[in-house]
């Protein structure tokens, strides 16, 4: 099957021209990849400045081109936050494991906080250094590939990026707001922030 269709696609490039169209396309496959996520940015960052949540904070990080967080103001851009990073996977991330106990979250995620890890649509790794929920890429828009973009399907999720803008960008909203409208979830969210807070050490007084 597969060389039948290479066939009826070697028979397209009857002349050089065409075949030149097509190389120069393909060199310029991954500038459009990311052109279309880089799509995303402006319709979440518009939904989530226009509903704002007492408390909680978003923008964009890591990628700013297409990466975006959300965290309690109370514990700042250290904290424990929800984001989507690496390219579109749904997380629970902690910024500063100096700051926050990375072993204490772990503990209480597996504990008191486990709500949280099953208030997610689908946990694929979990209690990383860093990354303690990684759900990836789990969106669906009536494709073969639904629920499982997976590395090798990066190029597919882009085009959906581009154009199932909305769709794409309602799926993101909804695993946010599971949290940011939750008052119980927001609450779970800030204890296992002040819980595995690490304080300063207080530095003994000067003695001149």
């Amino acid at each position: 099957m597969q060389k039948e269709l290479l066939n009826q696609a070697l028979g397209i490039f009857d002349t050089s021209e065409k075949w030149n169209a097509f190389v120069e396309l393909a060199n310029q496959k991954e500038t459009m990849k990311w052109h279309y996520f880089k799509q995303l940015k402006e319709p979440l960052l518009n939904y989530f400045n226009a509903n704002p949540v007492e408390g909680w904070v978003c923008e964009p990080w890591g990628n700013t081109n297409y990466d975006l967080r959300w965290y309690l103001k109370d514990f700042g851009k250290s904290s424990i936050s929800l984001a989507i990073g690496w390219t579109f996977h749904f997380i629970l991330h902690v910024e500063d494991t100096n700051a926050f106990d990375t072993n204490k979250i772990d503990d209480l995620l597996r504990s008191d906080y486990s709500i949280i890890l099953s208030s997610f649509d689908r946990v694929d790794r979990q209690f990383e250094h860093q990354l303690k929920v990684v759900e990836v890429r789990n969106y669906s828009f009536n494709s073969p590939y639904d629920t499982n973009f997976d590395d090798s399907q990066l190029d597919k999720l882009a085009w959906f990026a581009g154009n199932e803008t909305e769709t794409f960008t309602a799926q993101i909203v909804k695993k946010v707001e599971r949290f940011r409208q939750d008052k119980g979830l927001t609450k779970m969210l800030y204890e296992l922030n002040r819980r595995t807070k690490i304080e300063a050490p207080i530095k003994p007084a000067y003695n001149s």
